[in-house]
């Protein structure tokens, strides 16, 4: 087959479709990332997560990880925008049904395979690998980077999955879109820990990195909240429904989860929470996280 950049990735484009994700977008491998990550980490703003720093090099040079690489596909997987708990104790929208990388990953070998097809060579990732996939979605045109850390999109707002194929191939790449976030400050004031600094998030006092990445209780305050944290998103203009989508019924809550109160699933055994939470992300806290973080709720 003769190799042609822009047919390339017209079939990969039209793969992404047929696969359910929301948009797509390409950046130059060896765009310049500035240096925000790593002051990021030398205010050690990263917390316990010390493979944030051992990954660095990669993250900020693909070429680490995939060697030729020239260019950074990045894509976005729509997931609920509601919350569907029906009682105490809060989970983050994104791990309301199941495994995303799991889901997801599947998906972007099908990508893979389509791209062999034009010579390329690939490796692909779903916040599972050292890319700075955000950094990558905003230089790639799919949104921008808001004061809560997360791509922001016009009429999508930001709940998201983003999605990564590194790829050998040369592809045409797109032009990033301004930041339109104003002059406004919801996310950082609504935020109850204020772990929201200057478009930075401080996992130290972020509740989500306490109530998923956290190895042991720290007293930080959780209110509501039994598994991650949604409030910076919550409050975004720009996650007011402007365009009707689609979720896959795989990320959806299901209705058991839905209606079982936080105090009910402290009572749970080691067996009947590995059957509660087959197949969701939330299954590999354990029991005994899970336990604390409702302890620590308010």
């Amino acid at each position: 087959m003769i190799y042609s950049p822009q047919a390339a990735r017209q079939a990969a484009e039209y793969a992404a479709r047929a696969l359910g994700f929301s948009a797509l977008g390409v950046a130059p491998a060896d765009a310049a990332q500035g240096t925000h990550l790593a002051d990021w980490l030398a205010a050690g703003m990263h917390a316990d997560m010390a493979w944030m720093e051992r990954h660095l090099p990669a993250r900020q040079n693909p070429q680490l990880v995939l060697p030729g690489v020239r260019s950074v596909i990045m894509l976005t997987y729509e997931y609920a925008r509601t919350d569907a708990r029906e009682v105490q104790g809060r989970i983050a929208r994104y791990a309301q049904g199941e495994d995303y990388h799991k889901l997801l990953s599947a998906k972007l070998a099908d990508i893979d395979e389509t791209l062999q097809l034009y010579g390329g060579q690939q490796r692909y990732f779903t916040d599972s690998g050292p890319v700075s996939e955000r950094f990558f979605a905003a230089r790639a045109g799919l949104g921008w980077i808001g004061r809560n850390g997360l791509l922001v999109r016009p009429k999508m707002g930001s709940y998201c999955f983003l999605a990564c194929v590194l790829t050998t191939l040369d592809l045409p790449y797109d032009t990033p879109m301004s930041n339109h976030c104003g002059k406004c400050h919801r996310c950082e004031q609504a935020c109850p820990t204020a772990a929201l600094q200057n478009g930075c998030c401080d996992a130290r006092k972020c509740i989500s990195f306490h109530t998923i990445e956290s190895k042991s209780p720290t007293g930080v305050v959780l209110g509501d909240r039994m598994y991650g944290c949604d409030i910076c998103q919550e409050v975004c203009p720009w996650n007011t429904p402007q365009q009707e989508t689609e979720i896959d019924p795989h990320l959806l809550m299901t209705a058991p989860l839905s209606r079982l109160s936080a105090q009910y699933l402290r009572t749970l055994s080691d067996d009947e929470f590995e059957r509660l939470f087959a197949g969701s992300p939330i299954r590999r806290i354990g029991l005994r996280h899970l336990c604390n973080n409702i302890q620590q709720m308010s």
